[in-house]
């Protein structure tokens, strides 16, 4: 049937999904390292279990340690991936995590508004991908972070679209 997808994870509570989350065998290095899991469980945190469950149910997400620049975001085939460079590695591992959760909350953004299943103008995807970090509350964090980010076009749109959403909220 047309627009129907099969349910892969559905989850009762956080803790389901938490257990799943830490369990899965491409987690493991999230065990090795001495703050990564519980800055992951601060972060999962701020996550409504209905925007868990709207990213897991058609497609199974992972965190994958890799090398290149903080992270980006891949889905196709009922599979996603977070690939975790090692600056956000670093910060993950960090007593205090800095911009990591900022960083995390933009890409499950581009898994929970489906951008690798459908076509999206990258500087939307880039904005609708911030807007839900802000709705997990990471507004300022976000906005520091690409205050450090090499000057470019798409950064000073995100951070006009930041700053407008700072004034709504003030």
């Amino acid at each position: 049937m047309l627009g129907l997808r099969k349910k892969l994870n559905h989850f009762n509570s956080k803790e389901q999904f938490l257990d799943w989350f830490f369990k899965h065998p491409e987690h493991r290095w999230i065990q090795e390292e001495k703050f990564t899991q519980s800055n992951l469980l601060d972060f999962f945190e701020s996550f409504p279990l209905k925007a868990i469950n709207k990213i897991y149910e058609t497609q199974d997400v992972l965190l994958c340690a890799s090398s290149g620049r903080f992270a980006c975001s891949v889905q196709g085939g009922g599979k996603a991936v977070i690939l975790v460079f090692p600056e956000l590695k670093r910060l993950l591992n960090a007593p205090f995590d800095g911009w990591a959760k900022a960083v995390l909350a933009h890409e499950f953004g581009h898994l929970y508004h489906q951008h690798g299943s459908r076509f999206v103008e990258p500087l939307e995807a880039q904005v609708e991908a911030d807007r839900f970090a802000i709705e997990l509350g990471y507004l300022r964090p976000l906005a520091e972070f690409l205050e450090e980010q090499p000057e470019s076009i798409e950064k000073r749109t995100r951070l006009a679209y930041l700053t407008s959403r700072y004034f709504q909220e003030h």
